[in-house]
């Protein structure tokens, strides 16, 4: 064998390892979108979630109000004179229970993601149309696997970019995430202090309920409780 065709062998099992490389990189990154727009997908259903548990917060504290009119209207019905300076104050802010819309930041979100392409999809996988762009490589033997390696090589490009989109994306909904559950703990913290305020009322209207003289203080454990217990104390 010459020391050319030597040279020829070097340079085709060079080029070989070099597209079988590139056809690695497209697995990964495919793999790394589909994760991605996996991620993306319980984010967005994480925020539906989140924000029925608003709204159930606020139809708790309609029917809290509800309750504080039928309170008001009992005391005055059974002839309790409330003095004004005695009247109930009823704790929170109003303000926590405002519409509110949920604005994600503008910093650059991908297009595939700013509005409701995509989503709601459980299959959902986004696909960019490849530039191929030539010239991510140096031509050595100028034959269709140096073609395959510099489109692989546009296509991982394109993919990058698109994670890099999905990333900013992320941090959006997770940003939104994060005021959404500031709100509810705002709202939960009112409706609880609303109902302890409502409950000492009532209380006070009809009576505290005293406790049967067959009843014990203190309940006897049920069954439940000692099948816990006994639970616990096995995994010590």
């Amino acid at each position: 064998m010459s020391e050319l065709e030597l040279i020829r062998q070097q340079m085709n099992k060079r080029t070989d390892e070099s597209l079988v490389s590139t056809h690695r990189m497209v697995g990964m990154v495919e793999e790394s979108r589909q994760m991605g727009a996996g991620a993306l997908e319980q984010l967005y259903h994480q925020g539906q979630q989140l924000d029925r548990i608003n709204e159930n917060m606020d139809t708790i504290h309609e029917d809290l109000k509800e309750a504080e009119r039928e309170l008001d209207n009992l005391e005055k019905c059974c002839g309790l004179f409330v003095l004004p300076w005695k009247k109930v104050k009823r704790p929170g802010k109003e303000k926590h229970f405002k519409s509110k819309q949920y604005n994600q930041p503008q910093n650059g979100a991908s297009k595939a993601w700013s509005g409701s392409e995509g989503r709601g999809d459980p299959n959902v996988a986004i696909r960019y149309q490849a530039t191929n762009q030539p010239g991510y490589i140096q031509r050595i033997t100028n034959d269709a696997r140096e073609d395959e390696m510099d489109q692989n090589l546009g296509h991982v490009a394109n993919v990058v970019g698109e994670l890099r989109s999905m990333a900013v994306d992320m941090n959006n909904e997770i940003t939104v995430h994060n005021r959404k559950l500031d709100d509810i703990y705002n709202k939960a913290d009112d409706n609880q202090s609303r109902m302890t305020v409502a409950q000492n009322q009532a209380e006070r209207i009809v009576g505290k309920p005293k406790p049967k003289k067959d009843e014990p203080l203190i309940p006897t454990p049920g069954v439940g409780m000692v099948t816990k217990h006994m639970a616990a104390q096995a995994f010590k």
